[in-house]
């Protein structure tokens, strides 16, 4: 068994909160490529799994344990940058704990334009599987790859456990820089409020979609009669540059 240190830095710094997080492997998707998991919130007691390199190991720990035991240690799970390691949906359904997967990784998008996981998102929720999602820039710094996506938490602190908490009850949306203001669904109705944008679309289950595309556009309210198989649904909003953000899926509406 090989296993590497988990090194937790303490950093104190006034008003910005540190959340000490990894990029985990381990073997092996159904095309043979690595997994790869993201955990936020990691504790040193965490014993990693036995994947010391990028070499497949046909020993290591299935993905399930792996996920099952990140989620019991309380640390935030994601699954990571699905198009680029191209992860397919049956890869997803073995997974049982996990709270969100990328629906944009920066860093893939401009290094192989791979940095999208909305096909495999629908899927999974097509499937009736509930999972939130996260934009990253999963920088590397080898070329310009920082500040090109993130969440925006809603937090009554920012302290780490605060933080923690709101991003596993899904309080937050995923951006590459728009903002949405407020989000209301009531009585079959959507009401969208936002920063300045060109688009509004509104996703559903299978193909189904509506929209609203007006100039600088910072409200819209939206008729849900439009989408009849009522199993979930989350928003997009695009600015006059094409960035994007998004909400986490909403159910039971």
């Amino acid at each position: 068994m090989f296993n590497y240190p988990i090194t937790l830095p303490q950093l104190k710094i006034k008003n910005f909160t540190v959340i000490p997080g990894a990029e985990l492997h381990t073997s092996k998707m159904g095309n043979g490529e690595l997994w790869h998991i993201l955990a936020l919130g990691l504790n040193n007691k965490f014993t990693p799994p036995n994947q010391p390199n990028f070499l497949i190991n046909n020993k290591s720990e299935n993905i399930d344990s792996l996920s099952s035991r990140l989620f019991e240690s309380g640390a935030f799970v994601s699954l990571t940058h699905p198009e680029w390691n191209g992860m397919a949906l049956p890869d997803t359904l073995k997974v049982q704990e996990v709270h969100a997967i990328e629906i944009y990784n920066h860093s893939c998008s401009i290094e192989c334009d791979r940095g999208s996981g909305v096909a495999v998102l629908d899927q999974i929720l097509n499937q009736g599987k509930e999972i939130n999602i996260i934009a990253t820039d999963d920088s590397h710094f080898h070329i310009n790859d920082a500040f090109g996506g993130w969440v925006m938490v809603k937090s009554d602190s920012n302290s780490k456990e605060a933080i923690l908490e709101a991003l596993k009850n899904g309080h937050y949306y995923s951006s590459q820089g728009p903002d949405f203001k407020n989000i209301k669904v009531q009585n079959g109705r959507l009401e969208v409020s936002c920063s300045p944008i060109e688009k509004i679309i509104v996703s559903g289950y299978g193909s189904a979609s509506i929209y609203r595309d007006k100039s600088a556009m910072e409200t819209a309210v939206f008729n849900l009669s439009l989408l009849p198989q009522k199993k979930w649904l989350r928003v997009t909003i695009i600015d006059k540059d094409g960035n994007r953000a998004w909400t986490n899926p909403i159910y039971d509406y």
